[in-house]
C-alpha cells in the first residue's frame, strides 16, 4: 500500500519542523520528523487501528505517539493519503468566523 502526501500535509510538516528547528534545535526537529513519518509508515499493515474522524468527513485520525500531533489520512484501496498534520491544540478544521 502506497503512502501519498498532499501539498497541505507537506506544508504542515514543514511548519512543524521549522518551529522545532528554531525553538529547540535541528536535532529535535529531526527526531520529531522521524517519529511522525515512522508512525505514518507503520500504518499499511494495520489501517484498521486508526479511528474514523468526527472532524473531517471520510478521513481517519492517527494520534502520533509521544507528540502532540494528529495526522488526518484518507484510506483508499491502494493507498493511504496523508491530508494534514495538526497540533492537538489547534482547532481543526478551522470553523468559520
Amino acid at each position: 500500500m502506497r503512502i501519498l502526501w498532499t501539498e497541505d500535509a507537506l506544508g504542515d510538516l514543514e511548519e512543524i519542523l521549522v518551529y522545532y528547528y528554531q525553538e529547540a534545535s535541528p536535532r529535535t526537529a529531526a527526531a520529531v520528523e522521524r517519529r511522525i513519518i515512522a508512525e505514518i509508515e507503520s500504518l499499511p499493515p494495520f489501517v484498521e487501528r486508526i479511528r474514523k474522524s468526527d472532524r473531517v468527513p471520510g478521513a481517519h485520525e492517527l494520534v502520533v505517539n509521544k507528540l502532540p500531533y494528529v495526522v488526518f489520512v484518507q484510506i483508499r484501496d491502494d493507498a493511504i493519503v496523508v491530508l494534514n498534520v495538526v497540533h492537538t491544540k489547534r482547532q481543526f478544521p478551522c470553523s468559520p468566523t
